[in-house]
C-alpha cells in the first residue's frame, strides 16, 4: 500500500512539474525595456537630390530637409512636396535644426567641421567651428538637433570617432562622448517635451531612443538604408524619418507601451 501510494505521489509531482514547465514557456517573461512600439504607416517620395537631414520647421508643423549633392536646403510638408527653398547654399550640408526662440535656423557641414546660423529667411549669420579630433573628413559633423530649455545643441560625428557633443554659442563644446552601440551615426532629434534623445544610424539600420547623455533606452529595427535624418513628434504619435538612398520620406506611427 505504502508502495502504491509513492508512486502515484511521484506520478503526480511530475506531472505538476512538466505543467509548470509549459507554463513558463507559453508565458515569458514580458520584456520590461520596451517603452514605445512604432508601425510604418507611410512613405512619400522627395524630389531632393540626396536628403542629409531633417528638422521642424520654424512653423513646428513642416520640415526643413538639407540636400548634400545640392548643399541647399528646402521647406517641405508631411507629403514630401517642396515649398520653398532658402538662399544659401553650403558645403557638405548634413545636419540641420531650428531655435524657435529666435526664429533661426542651424546647418551642420561636415567637411569643414562648421555650424552655419542663418536668419528664418535663410541669410547667413554666423559660422561657428566645431573643434572635434576625426580620422576622416567624411566622417565628420553628421546630425544637429536643438535643446531650447538649456540653450544646448547636441552634434552628432558620424564616425572614426562616433560622438556625441554638447554645445552652446557662448560656451563652444561643454562635453564629448564617444559612441559605441551603432556602426555610425547619422541623424538626432531632441525632443523638448520628453528630454530624451533619438538617433539614427545609417549602417546598423537602427533607430535608438536614448537619454541626454546617449545611453540606449530602447532601439528599433530600419528595413531600408541610408536613414540620414529624424524628427518624433510623440503628441500626434508620429515619427518621421528620411532616406537618402530611398529618397524618401517614411512615417511611422509611435504608441508608448
Amino acid at each position: 500500500m505504502k508502495l502504491y501510494i509513492t508512486i502515484i505521489f511521484i506520478f503526480l509531482l511530475a506531472f505538476n512539474s512538466c505543467n509548470k514547465d509549459e507554463a513558463i514557456l507559453d508565458n515569458p517573461e514580458k520584456d520590461t525595456n520596451k517603452i514605445y512600439d512604432i508601425k510604418l504607416i507611410d512613405s512619400k517620395l522627395l524630389s531632393i537630390a540626396e536628403p542629409s537631414g531633417l528638422s521642424w520647421a520654424l512653423n513646428q508643423i513642416d520640415f526643413i530637409v538639407v540636400d548634400d549633392r545640392t548643399n541647399k536646403a528646402f521647406v517641405i510638408n508631411k507629403e514630401g512636396t517642396v515649398l520653398s527653398e532658402f538662399p544659401y547654399s553650403g558645403d557638405d550640408t548634413e545636419g540641420v535644426t531650428v531655435d524657435i526662440d529666435s526664429n533661426e535656423i542651424w546647418i551642420a557641414e561636415e567637411a569643414k567641421s562648421e555650424l552655419i546660423r542663418l536668419d528664418m529667411n535663410g541669410v547667413q549669420q554666423g559660422i561657428y567651428k566645431i573643434g572635434v579630433d576625426r580620422n576622416s573628413a567624411k566622417k565628420g559633423l553628421e546630425g544637429l538637433t536643438y535643446d531650447s530649455n538649456n540653450k544646448v545643441f547636441y552634434i552628432l560625428n558620424e564616425a572614426e570617432h562616433g560622438l556625441l557633443i554638447k554645445w552652446q554659442i557662448t560656451n563652444g563644446i561643454i562635453s564629448e562622448k564617444q559612441l559605441d552601440f551603432a556602426q555610425d551615426y547619422s541623424g538626432i532629434f531632441f525632443d523638448n517635451a520628453d528630454q530624451n534623445l533619438w538617433i539614427v544610424s545609417d549602417k546598423s539600420k537602427k533607430l535608438f531612443y536614448c537619454n541626454k547623455d546617449a545611453i540606449v533606452k530602447q532601439s528599433f529595427d530600419l528595413d531600408y538604408q541610408k536613414a540620414e535624418g529624424v524628427v518624433v513628434d510623440i503628441a500626434h504619435q508620429r515619427v518621421y524619418i528620411i532616406s537618402d538612398s530611398e529618397h524618401k520620406l517614411y512615417i511611422y506611427k509611435i504608441t508608448k507601451l
